[in-house]
């Protein structure tokens, strides 16, 4: 092997070195910058509706950064997760992306995780989010109401006879007294009626 050729190949080796330091150390500093947040941070649902979650990537060029949701404790541990608006859980043109599921696991809080799935980085960044489920509200019975009590007829008084046995009305005796009166006379006149004058 001539000089000229063992030269060539440390400098293409010391090329090769370089260009791998390079992209060593640009991994490092783009796997630094990068970080992913959730949203809501925590959220209260009803037992069997649907919960969803946005995650925000920062630090990674839109559309090329996939997420992955995952329940890692709670009620609903393992639940599977459907995204938008890219159904491949890859972020859109403003670097989120939402995942959807159902707590039909019952009550209690489950924690939500979302991490950058990111070719390259060996510990990708995570964020979590917690959920509550708790049973709907029952909805109260709306209570009849009370149907209205008919208003008594009242009967009309009965008729009143008129009392018997009463005593007749002052004054109402004289014509007979005047007619006995009269009768008296009579007699006295026709000599029916014989006075005796006592002896003394």
């Amino acid at each position: 092997m001539t000089k000229k050729t063992v030269l060539s190949a440390v400098a293409v080796a010391g090329l090769a070195v370089a260009a791998l330091l390079t992209f060593a150390a640009g991994r490092s500093a783009y796997a630094g910058v990068l970080g992913i947040t959730l949203d809501p941070p925590t959220a209260t649902n009803d037992v069997g509706t649907d919960h969803t979650v946005t995650a925000t990537v920062g630090g990674a060029p839109p559309g090329a950064t996939g997420v992955a949701f995952t329940v890692t404790s709670g009620p609903n541990t393992g639940a599977t997760f459907t995204c938008s608006a890219n159904v491949d859980c890859t972020t859109d043109g403003s670097n989120q992306v939402s995942g959807t599921y159902t707590g039909d696991g019952g009550e209690g809080q489950d924690t939500i995780e979302a991490c950058i799935q990111l070719i390259g980085v060996q510990a990708p960044p995570c964020a979590t989010a917690t959920k509550d489920w708790v049973q709907p509200t029952p909805t109260p019975t709306p209570t009849p109401s009370p149907t209205p009590s008919p208003t008594p007829t009242q009967a009309a008084p009965a008729a009143e006879l008129p009392a018997t046995g009463t005593q007749p009305p002052a004054g109402s005796g004289l014509p007979w007294l005047l007619a006995g009166i009269a009768g008296l006379g009579a007699l006295a006149a026709g000599g029916g009626l014989v006075l005796r004058r006592r002896a003394r």
